[in-house]
């Protein structure tokens, strides 16, 4: 009867291993876009951070991008 028990005690913590396996290639395979996208992202940021640079313009984020001569000291 002991015998019995470790068997399947043994047969449930393979499958659960198996199963968090299973789990974590879902995850991967299920934000595999996502972080392509992500990467792409910081790619196209980083050529434009260059390019910006280039320009002449200061960059700080995304959204954030500050020229050097700006309204306030236009006259």
């Amino acid at each position: 009867m002991s015998e019995e028990l470790d068997t399947l005690l043994e047969e449930i913590k393979s499958t659960e291993a198996h199963l968090a396996e299973l789990r974590k290639e879902y995850r991967e395979k299920r934000t595999m876009g996502l972080r392509d996208a992500i990467a792409a992202r910081n790619e196209a940021d980083a050529a434009i951070r260059e390019e910006l640079k280039a320009l002449g313009y200061r960059y700080t984020g995304p959204r954030m991008v500050e020229a050097a001569v700006n309204w306030r000291n236009i006259a």
